[in-house]
């Protein structure tokens, strides 16, 4: 689903590595392109086509299933996230070394910084009721922030689960000190699964500490736990740190194992169509995508190897620095598919 804006140039290099990878690894791959967003939103008053919504529905409970998505304006995002209860949302943000420069941290900051952001997805105050009004002083609006405990402990479990695999280190983001009802549900369910694990070392920090702590020592950090609103706040920091949101990956996953695999970037409209997107992002979503559906492990970090590797020779503008060559979206796709085959 290539979306809108920079999302179907990002997308097509992210379908190109993918096809090389099945062929080095022999992946039997079935895909399907489906038009989705506002253009099939004009033509049809869909943001999803029937027969779209129609696929995904028969491969929702199929965990070899995935949907790798561009980006769009509006939906349907959000309608693909709730209606297939895409809640485990994973956002890497490892620190390349070959870009140590183009971060605006100290590089010595940025040694192993390798964090893990797992966000809750579908609940939250970004899906709680909404009121508005006016009085007689002015408008006024208000958004309720919900979480019911089985949401917490699904997303609880799934992030102990992908510490443990990891360095098993687990730090909960929250607001318990202004907002005590909601995140006394996190840190109690917390507390309880974490037995269920007990080589991962579990913390709580509030939020706004999280932030200034992972610009000062963000090597410190393994797996960040948080709630819808602050891991969307959260991975953009981090894209900041390693220098462009165009290299942050992303998968959001159901308790099937269904998932989509997307860019953590927008549709960019102010650079769509003029080949300056940095199609990494996607990149590494497919890489995702090898790990977490395909269970392909060795197949995921040669993507990563030859990201690493062309890194070292080739920027798109938004890591541009002098003494590199300084690519288009679909060039920068063709130096890691070239990569790719030269293993």
């Amino acid at each position: 689903m290539p979306g809108e804006g920079i999302g179907s140039e990002i997308v097509k290099e992210g379908m190109r590595v993918l096809g090389v990878v099945a062929d080095l690894y022999d992946l039997d791959l079935d895909v399907t392109d489906h038009v989705v967003g506002e253009a099939k939103f004009k033509q049809s008053g869909r943001y999803l086509s029937e027969e779209t919504e129609r696929r995904c529905n028969e491969l929702k409970t199929n965990p070899q299933a995935a949907i790798l998505f561009g980006a769009v304006a509006d939906e349907p995002i959000g309608i693909l996230r709730k209606q297939y209860n895409l809640f485990a949302n994973l956002r890497p943000i490892r620190a390349f070394s070959q870009l140590k420069s183009v971060s605006p941290l100290r590089p010595e900051r940025l040694n192993n910084v390798d964090i893990l952001i797992v966000r809750e997805l579908v609940s939250g105050i970004y899906y709680g009721e909404r009121t508005q009004g006016r009085d007689e002083q002015g408008r006024w609006a208000k958004q309720e922030m919900y979480y019911h405990e089985l949401e917490v402990r699904r997303i609880v479990k799934r992030a102990l689960s992908v510490a443990n695999k990891r360095r098993k280190r687990l730090h909960l983001v929250h607001k318990g000190n202004a907002i005590p009802e909601i995140f006394d549900i996190w840190l109690s369910v917390l507390k309880e699964e974490a037995q269920d694990y007990p080589e991962v070392k579990c913390h709580d920090i509030l939020v706004d500490n999280m932030a200034m702590q992972m610009v000062l020592r963000p090597q410190n950090f393994d797996v960040l736990l948080c709630s819808n609103l602050f891991g969307d706040i959260l991975s953009d920091l981090g894209a900041g740190i390693i220098g462009s949101i165009g290299l942050l990956p992303s998968a959001s996953l159901n308790e099937y194992g269904f998932g989509l695999f997307e860019s953590v970037g927008g549709t960019a409209p102010d650079i769509a169509g003029q080949q300056k997107a940095n199609p990494l992002s996607t990149i590494l979503s497919v890489a995702m995508m090898c790990r977490q559906t395909f269970n392909h492990e060795k197949a995921a970090r040669t993507i990563e190897s030859a990201v690493d590797e062309v890194l070292c020779k080739y920027r798109t503008v938004d890591i541009y620095e002098e003494g590199y060559e300084l690519v288009s979206t679909t060039e920068m796709g063709s130096q890691v598919v070239a990569a790719l085959k030269a293993r």
